[in-house]
């Protein structure tokens, strides 16, 4: 992806583009194969890689959102237990709340840090982990205690990069809604939010228990409509995204 019109122009921080894999693509086995001549970065000259590095970047969007995108992401590789932050402003002044349930937050002097403390569990890849109330525009990249610790320990990232105020929408693409799992998802047309667990959604009637909202998945607006229960939020390949109504990455259409 780039701009071929030699504008020099560089595509802003965030996403760039959504790649769909065909039906039944096992996708933990998918990640960049830093070994190709293919894989490269251009500015104004194009940089190969000469090794495969372990590569730990950590990104908060608009909305103050972290994630944490680990490279190359295998079942052995690109894993991590803990981040840990360092930052020259106040601490207390970024009100950290972590989105998983399991997942802890470290608060020291000028530092904090997330992790899940069952001894086993890795930090997501590509999930909303933590959200704080402001752009952390003061990282302490020189502290010895920022840093990204991988799992296991040894051998550890090569790099750790940051990237600050992404804009990305993970439901920007949704189109329809699910009333009920393995029913035909009707058209929805109003934006959709990223999952909260403190929230909760329904997949049934009103009657039905109430679920609670995952990260990796979108759901209603409840302010569309407080009548009615937060509804899942899908990719409708008959409406020209990639997913069916049961969340799964498809190639072909929807059966009617």
């Amino acid at each position: 992806v780039g701009d071929m019109s030699g504008s020099g122009d560089t595509p802003p921080a965030g996403l760039v583009m959504t790649v769909t894999f065909t039906s039944g693509t096992d996708m933990d086995s998918v990640y960049i194969d830093f070994s190709s001549s293919t894989t490269v970065i251009c500015i104004l000259t194009c940089v190969p890689f000469t090794s495969t590095p372990r590569v730990a970047t950590v990104v908060q969007d608009k909305s103050n959102n972290l994630y944490l995108f680990a490279s190359p992401n295998t079942p052995t590789d690109g894993k991590a237990s803990t981040i840990e932050i360092a930052v020259t402003g106040a601490v207390d002044e970024s009100d950290i709340t972590p989105l998983l349930t399991d997942m802890t937050l470290q608060v020291g002097s000028g530092f904090f840090g997330l992790t899940i403390l069952d001894g086993t569990s890795k930090l997501p890849d590509g999930e909303a982990i933590a959200v704080t109330s402001r752009p952390l525009l003061d990282i302490d990249v020189d502290s010895v205690t920022t840093a990204v610790v991988a799992s296991p320990a040894a051998p550890g990232f090569d790099a750790l990069i940051f990237v600050i105020g992404a804009a990305f929408d993970p439901c920007v693409l949704c189109n329809a809604i699910v009333r009920k799992t393995g029913n035909r998802p009707p058209s929805y047309g109003n934006p959709c939010l990223p999952g909260d667990p403190t929230k909760t959604y329904k997949d049934g009637p009103k009657s039905t228990a109430d679920l609670v909202q995952e990260t990796t998945e979108c759901y209603t607006n409840i302010a569309d409509d407080p009548t009615k229960p937060v509804r899942r939020c899908v990719y409708d390949a008959m409406m020209g995204s990639g997913y069916d109504y049961y969340g799964q990455s498809i190639d072909r259409p929807l059966d009617r």
